[in-house]
């Protein structure tokens, strides 16, 4: 006959403890990332009050929108793609911010949202027409839907602004993410607008014409610029030798500015003042414009600067747009 061990109470409680206690370290993790991934409410209207005309008002109301961006751009920018899809077909089901709007700022929001969604998501969906690298149906089609409709507002279309540029930027974004070449192509348009605007100075006429912030409104005309050039690199398009290579005369204005704003004093003598993130993440496109042209006078203010951090960009550009050779080929 075989003898039969029998452990002592207390040992097995102790190891029945210790199994546990392994069970929990296990588990609890998974459940914690379970749990990080929580979608905040959907906002079906986006109509705050003009930045300008109600600072406290338009702040106020863009809470909501901006607490969303900054998620998905957090979840991007931590690699977590299961949460980020999680996210945004969360948003496109409930069809978000496509209610009507009364307003004008409402249109720059949803058109500046729909950029930074498609730029956060084509850190992780390469440019192709196979399915199994395809966004999701229903964020594709929630995407397109703001690009159109950015395309179609005349709220942005009669100004001839940056804020052409920046509808431009969404459109090419979300074609190039979509294989929407007719996105693409309108998107291009609006940055050739912008292009034919810049003198050989590198000036703007309808951004000096913004006083004190005119500084800082070439250099935000400047990033949809840059991005879009960027973009349609891919289609064989040189955005940046057009123009006698205005683009280029626009960033070497800016980057002597961000070097000595003194030097702006040139174009204007109205003393210029700047938002804290004209000079922080506003200038994200010197990533790919520097990836690309390698200008010596870029490294020192890349250095102080990175990584650049920008919400209507996707998150961080310094970690999306730097991590391939060929920048324009993400």
């Amino acid at each position: 006959m075989v003898a039969s061990f029998k452990m002592p109470v207390d040992e097995s409680r102790r190891c029945s403890a210790i199994l546990l206690g392994i069970l929990l370290v296990v588990t609890l993790p998974i459940a914690a990332r379970a749990d990080t991934c929580k979608v905040p409410p959907p906002i079906s209207a986006i109509d705050p009050p003009g930045f300008y005309d109600d600072p406290g008002g338009y702040s106020e109301a863009i809470k909501p929108l901006h607490a969303f961006i900054d998620e998905v751009n957090k979840v991007a920018d931590s690699g977590d793609q299961a949460c980020l899809v999680k996210l945004l077909d969360s948003w496109a089901r409930a069809d978000a911010l496509m209610a009507p709007i009364k307003g004008y700022q409402g249109y720059y929001e949803r058109s500046w949202a729909g950029t930074d969604f498609a730029l956060a998501l084509r850190r992780f969906f390469p440019q192709t027409k196979t399915d199994a690298h395809a966004v999701p149906p229903t964020i594709s089609k929630w995407l397109i839907d703001i690009a159109v409709s950015t395309r179609d507002a005349n709220a942005i279309n009669r100004l001839h602004n940056n804020l052409v540029y920046w509808a431009g930027l969404d459109l090419a974004a979300t074609g190039t993410l979509m294989n929407r070449p007719d996105l693409i192509d309108a998107g291009i348009a609006r940055a050739r607008e912008g292009i034919k605007d810049i003198q050989p100075n590198g000036t703007l006429q309808r951004e000096l014409k913004r006083d004190d912030r005119a500084l800082h409104y070439h250099n935000f005309a400047l990033i949809p610029l840059v991005f879009t050039a960027e973009l349609a690199q891919a289609r064989g398009v040189d955005l940046y030798s057009e123009n006698n290579g205005a683009v280029r005369c626009l960033a070497n204005l800016v980057i002597n500015a961000a070097i000595n704003q003194n030097s702006f004093s040139a174009y204007t003598s109205t003393p210029q003042h700047l938002f804290p993130w004209t000079f922080a993440g506003d200038l994200a496109w010197m990533e790919p414009y520097q990836a690309r042209f390698h200008d010596p006078r870029l490294a020192a203010l890349l250095a102080r600067r990175r990584p650049f951090i920008n919400p209507r960009l996707g998150g961080n550009v310094t970690a999306a747009w730097t991590r391939q050779p060929t920048v324009g080929h993400l």
